[in-house]
């Protein structure tokens, strides 16, 4: 019997990226890679990639000539808009977007190309990649070798091995044969159809100099391009030659069979279906126009997650054979990086003699992955109906993009990601980020409800852009190898704090409110929590607090005036107590104060578009 020190299920991204990781770290282990299938050349699902998986690919991988030679390069993440008619011509529509390729790179991956050239990749490297090798079997045995039994061509054959690593996607071929729970996530509940098109002309083909200008020429084409509905999105994904994925995510609660409000589309689940769906919107039918659909796959439900990731007993999963959450943010090959990083480095300690610390890393690693899934789920989680209006989601990507650089890409960066005590300290704040998640989540469902009410859901849909890079130009020279906690925490607070004095403007109908520094620097996170409703009584104590504030201030600066109290009204309204009405100590007073309340936030709602 052949025995190796790892077996890997599945040579897809992850199984793939996991053996070259291995061998680069330490090229003296035995890594066996089974994969059932006899070619790699199935069309995947999961193209785009975002910032943290692009820096595992270059930094730890050493991916980028390949990167650059052989697949795309990403031109972030962009967002469009339609009329309530979906009716809009393509230039017409508001967007979300760049008019340049941001500071830190990403990449559309053509998934087949990609995984052939693993192949051929780690084989060089020294693994040995087992094609048309089919796992039929396998035990685990936490105080020896396990036992791993495959056919291939016919026959059965059997290896022992000290680590098992499942990267068989949907398959969870080893989750299934422990008996690990696999939960089928029922707080998202989403579905997806998509397809490869071949001869789409692109974004970049439409001819109207004002909507070429706007982003400065740059590549709309190269972007990750999502098409934004109430209840759904549509993608646009360009792949190397001559390929273009397009696919649908809704929210079956939403627009699925039987549940669609009056007038909307039932979610696709056929080809015919996806092809009809798709041609229901005017700008998606024009992209098309032209183009041949080459093969349609959907999945009926998206998101899930296990019990257990990561195990002392000496096994793990990567990728889709662990959790999946949504397609929105391309988040995938996120996980992908962030569990292959722990693996390597919990394979190390365990080859390395360093018990505890194995075990340590272990349950760092696994409560780590846990939390990763649920606050990742809740960026999504009743978000759907929010995502058909400019208006709103500009908000809410201001709030998600910089907490996405801020918290998650800077600390892949730094390395801290897999360093247990920072994911001790980390996990410490656990109920607060997934409270902050959950309350924002309300709040957005709550003014997109509000809104579709009072008529004023589609709004800005029509004739506006927004440079999403501008949201997170503050961190572009700070993203690196060394964090500053405090830096990142003022731009938590700065976060936050931007993007619900907005809500709180737009809900309460109260213009002038959400770029005054007094009340953006009152409403930090931990103030934000405190706001279960948005109502006028809670704003106007919010209002007495500053007014508070604002009044020991003015009695520090005059102190001779008799100041009393300073009062905050609705339409940016300030009065001032104490000096008498008419003198010119209470002209000055009343002007100072006007000058506190009045001065700018440098709020991140207001940053210049």
């Amino acid at each position: 019997m052949r025995t190796f020190d790892i077996v890997i299920i599945g040579s897809g991204i992850a199984g793939g990226f996991l053996a070259r990781q291995l061998r680069l770290a330490r090229p003296d282990l035995g890594v066996l890679v089974l994969e059932a299938a006899g070619a790699m050349e199935d069309y995947k699902v999961g193209e785009s990639t975002v910032e943290v998986a692009a820096n595992y690919m270059v930094r730890r991988l050493n991916l980028g000539t390949y990167l650059y030679q052989h697949q795309l390069p990403k031109n972030g993440l962009r967002f469009f808009f339609d009329g309530p008619g979906k009716d809009l011509p393509l230039p017409r529509m508001s967007e979300i977007g760049s008019d340049h390729m941001p500071f830190h790179p990403s990449f559309q991956l053509e998934r087949a190309r990609l995984e052939r050239d693993l192949v051929a990749m780690n084989r060089a490297a020294g693994a040995e990649v087992e094609l048309g090798a089919k796992v039929v079997d396998l035990a685990i045995d936490g105080g020896g070798r396990h036992r791993v039994v495959y056919e291939q061509g016919g026959e059965r054959r059997e290896v022992a091995c000290r680590w098992v690593c499942d990267a068989s996607g949907r398959r969870h071929v080893l989750l299934r044969k422990l008996g690990v729970k696999v939960h089928k996530e029922t707080r998202l509940n989403t579905a997806a159809a998509w397809g490869r098109y071949r001869g789409v002309a692109g974004l970049d083909a439409v001819t109207d100099a004002a909507w070429r200008s706007r982003a400065r020429y740059t590549s709309r084409h190269l972007s990750t391009n999502h098409f934004m509905y109430d209840g759904y999105w549509i993608w646009f994904i360009p792949l190397a030659g001559d390929l273009m994925s397009v696919g649908v995510v809704f929210d079956k609660d939403r627009i699925g069979e039987g549940s669609a409000p009056a007038g909307a589309l039932p979610g696709p689940r056929t080809r015919a279906d996806f092809e009809r769906f798709l041609g229901a919107h005017r700008a998606v039918r024009e992209l098309l126009e032209g183009a041949e659909l080459e093969d349609f796959q959907a999945y009926a439900h998206l998101p899930y997650h296990a019990d257990r990731y990561f195990s002392t007993d000496r096994y793990a999963v990567t990728g889709e054979a662990g959790a999946f959450t949504d397609p929105f943010y391309s988040p995938g090959s996120d996980f992908i990086a962030t569990a292959n990083e722990f693996i390597t480095q919990m394979i190390l300690a365990d080859v390395g003699g360093d018990r505890s610390g194995f075990e340590e890393r272990v349950a760092a690693y696994d409560a780590y992955y846990r939390f990763k899934y649920d606050s990742t789920l809740r960026l999504y989680e009743r978000m759907y109906p929010v995502f058909g209006s400019f208006e709103l989601y500009r908000l809410k990507y201001l709030l998600d993009f910089n907490n996405y650089y801020n918290l998650v890409v800077w600390p892949f960066m730094a390395d801290r990601v897999t360093d247990v005590g920072w994911i001790r300290e980390e996990l410490r704040f656990t109920d607060l980020v997934l409270r902050a998640l959950s309350t924002m989540g309300d709040h957005f469902a709550s003014l997109a409800a509000d809104l579709r009410a009072r008529g004023e859901y589609f709004a800005q849909n029509e004739g506006r852009f927004a440079n999403g890079l501008n949201g997170v130009v503050q961190l572009e020279t700070r993203l690196g190898p060394s964090l500053d906690e405090r830096f990142r925490r003022e731009q938590v607070d700065r976060a936050y704090g931007s993007v619900f004095a907005a809500l709180v403007e737009r809900r309460l109908a109260e213009r002038g409110l959400s770029d005054r520094a007094r009340l953006v620097s009152e409403l930090k996170l931990p103030q934000v929590l405190t706001f279960r409703d948005i109502t006028p009584d809670r704003l106007a104590r919010v209002l007495e607090r500053i007014g508070e504030r604002m009044t020991k201030d003015l009695r520090a600066e005059f102190p001779d005036a008799g100041v009393e109290r300073v009062d905050l009204g609705s339409g940016g309204e300030v009065s001032v107590t104490g000096p008498a009405v008419g003198t010119e100590v209470h002209a000055a007073v009343l002007s100072r104060a006007r000058s506190l309340w009045d001065a700018s936030a440098g709020s991140l709602a207001h940053v210049a578009l």
